[in-house]
């Protein structure tokens, strides 16, 4: 991993692990509008890490207008968070996470989120984990319909920008292909893979990626990581 002098952290799949709450919302959601089945490679390159827009836009009609989109895309959000409150054991970050990020926020490591969630679902999270003992609302970017959705590098750029970087000075933790390339995309320093969902053997194949985890319960890749921003 090369010297890095900030961090920037992908939301869901990354820091919390929801990425089958996700899918089996947008599988029920889609059944219902279109009666069609959703395919994984769909899950994989059209679903995640793009934000509700553009998903709504490939299943339906990519003419619907933004006040078209609104309502489908919170309807298909209460169908997730309703799978999140009902499946409560699993609402919680990523294992080892918390302690992850107290210990790069006691090391003063500049810190963002960049994500492709809503504003509904980001307050959610920041209700539900707290997230503001960590970010704050100029570092936890979130899509708000003015930044293009991932595999762009624009929400990267953003979230550098926020915490007073470039993306070269940053690493990147992501979970899927299209975040992945938004951030190779961004010139990020380096990308960390984190196998929530995917298999750490295909995410090694992906381009781009610098190195591949399954949480962040390692201490010792969490004290490497302080090292390379204080080298």
């Amino acid at each position: 991993m090369k010297k890095i002098k900030g961090i920037i952290f992908d939301f869901n799949g990354t820091l919390f692990f929801d990425t089958e709450q996700h899918e089996q919302a947008w599988r029920e959601y889609i059944r219902q509008l279109s009666g069609r089945e959703i395919t994984d490679d769909e899950f994989r390159y059209c679903i995640h890490g793009r934000t509700n827009a553009d998903i709504l836009k490939y299943f339906l009609h990519n003419g619907l207008t933004d006040r078209e989109i609104e309502p489908h895309s919170e309807a298909k959000e209460e169908v997730y968070r309703r799978l999140c409150m009902k499946q409560s054991d699993k609402l919680h970050l990523a294992d080892g996470a918390y302690e992850m990020l107290d210990m790069l926020k006691a090391a003063g490591v500049h810190m963002a989120v960049a994500t492709s969630s809503g504003r509904t679902n980001t307050q959610f999270y920041i209700k539900r984990f707290d997230l503001w003992r960590w970010f704050n609302q100029n570092t936890f970017i979130y899509s708000d319909g003015s930044i293009p959705g991932k595999p762009e590098p624009d929400i990267y750029i953003a979230a550098a920008e926020a915490i007073g970087l470039e993306p070269s000075d940053c690493v990147v933790f992501e979970d899927m292909p299209s975040g992945i390339e938004s951030a190779v995309k961004a010139g990020a320093a380096s990308v960390v893979a984190v196998a929530s969902s995917l298999s750490p053997e295909f995410l090694s194949s992906v381009g781009g990626v610098d190195e591949v985890i399954t949480d962040f319960r390692n201490v010792d890749f969490v004290k490497r990581l302080i090292e390379k921003v204080s080298d």
